[in-house]
């Protein structure tokens, strides 16, 4: 026991056993004890109101003195008070060097509880979504912005890594939306406006679809008289090797302009149609056949079909999907592998599966497969006469159906590509 709390331990004891005496000298020595204790008691009540006054009013009185082990106690009360203020003082300057901060930042941060709820915003979100700080907090953001995809990506943000929509402000603007983990209960919306980016996208894709188009019409004349010069009998044996060349070229432009007027097409349209069904298995077979029918020596081709569900989408792109993803494989795949196209469907959706037993794609390259004119083997696509834009149009014809594309690979063994549609684009076929 410390000694200040040992000594006032002895003075009540001594307070009290000198109430007794006192008390026995004139008659009775227990209520002289109980007067002492009284006493004793309302000292320390005392000095407890002394300390509660000084709490509840520390600007206008000083720290009591007290008496005995009481100052000791006053001293550490007014020591852990002065941290606590110095401490609140350092809170609170960190709180605004933070608001200073996300002020400055040239991005919108909105801050929604687990319903979805603002419960707070910087001046960036305010000026690229219009809020009002008194009006809109406590709203629900989707009440705000009222965009189809914006909904469903709030539902289920893992699904994506965010999602590109016109600002609920006004004018031309585009905001990027992400939305991140921000304490407990609460999540972080951060806007980032890409107009910059949008418009450059948007004039690329004008360019590319008004070249292609204009391309085409000349491409279709060369390509005839090239086609006339070809079976003239009366050619030159001279030219026909370069006639044959150019006939050949001539396609391979063709075909080129028009991946590029495809892809043109998907990358500014939205979601395909849900109105009419698609016998994917039956157009499974037709690309099946095709393949076959080819003059050169090709690798098997094996088909798995497990299901005669429909898909709901547009029947062209579809094709396109199987017959990219097909034409894809076998160009890389030797003549003594094979092919398997799988189709299935259940509760979960349906997966349309394309593997091969090629050459493989290495780890650093399946992020990139999908970009335009990327190709892993260039030699070899070019002499099968690939255009290097078919993932590309299986990419963006995936995300018109709703559908995300998987590949997975190793080298010298094969590669497998997966499309994976959602359940609502499915119908089951009538037992």
């Amino acid at each position: 026991m410390p000694a200040h709390w040992g000594w006032l331990l002895a003075r009540t004891l001594g307070l009290i056993t000198l109430g007794a005496i006192i008390g026995h000298l004139l008659g009775s020595a227990l209520v002289g004890a109980l007067v002492a204790a009284l006493g004793s008691l309302a000292w320390h009540l005392r000095q407890l109101y002394l300390l509660e006054r000084w709490l509840a009013n520390g600007r206008r009185f000083q720290v009591p003195d007290g008496e005995g082990v009481w100052p000791r106690v006053f001293a550490r009360v007014w020591l852990f008070r002065r941290r606590a203020k110095s401490r609140g003082k350092r809170f609170r300057r960190l709180i605004r060097e933070v608001r200073a901060s996300t002020e400055a930042l040239p991005d919108g941060g909105v801050v929604l509880n687990a319903r979805h709820e603002i419960l707070n915003f910087n001046e960036s979100a305010r000026r690229l979504l219009g809020l009002h700080k008194r009006r809109d907090r406590g709203q629900r953001i989707e009440s705000l912005i009222r965009d189809p995809e914006f909904a469903a990506y709030l539902q289920d943000p893992g699904q994506r890594q965010g999602v590109e929509l016109k600002a609920p402000a006004g004018g031309d603007t585009w905001l990027s939306c992400r939305l991140v983990p921000w304490g407990p209960g609460q999540s972080l919306l951060v806007l980032r406006d890409v107009t910059q980016g949008v418009r450059l996208e948007r004039m690329r894709r004008n360019f590319v679809a008004n070249a292609s188009h204009e391309l085409r019409s000349p491409l279709t004349v060369i390509a005839g008289y090239l086609d006339t010069m070809a079976e003239d009998p009366g050619l030159d044996e001279q030219w026909r090797e370069p006639v044959a060349v150019m006939k050949e070229q001539a396609l391979r432009m063709r075909r080129l302009v028009e991946d590029l007027l495809q892809l043109s097409k998907l990358e500014s349209g939205s979601r395909a149609p849900m109105e009419d069904p698609v016998d994917i298995g039956k157009i499974v077979v037709a690309v099946s056949r095709e393949v076959a029918s080819m003059a050169v020596k090709l690798p098997a081709v094996r088909l798995d079909i497990s299901s005669h569900a429909s898909l709901l989408g547009d029947e062209g792109e579809i094709r396109s999907i199987v017959s990219n993803l097909v034409s894809n494989a076998v160009r890389y795949t030797a003549a003594e592998g094979s092919v398997t196209i799988a189709w299935s469907a259940d509760d979960a959706g349906g997966r349309l599966t394309v593997a091969d037993t090629g050459i493989g794609i290495s780890a650093e390259d399946i992020p990139r497969v999908t970009e335009r004119f990327y190709r892993t083997d260039a030699g070899r696509a070019r002499q099968r006469g690939g255009t290097g834009l078919g993932l590309a149009i299986v990419k963006h014809a995936m995300r018109r159906h709703d559908g995300d594309l998987s590949i997975t690979s190793e080298l010298g063994v094969g590669s497998t590509f997966t499309c994976q549609f959602p359940p609502q684009r499915i119908v089951q076929a009538a037992s």
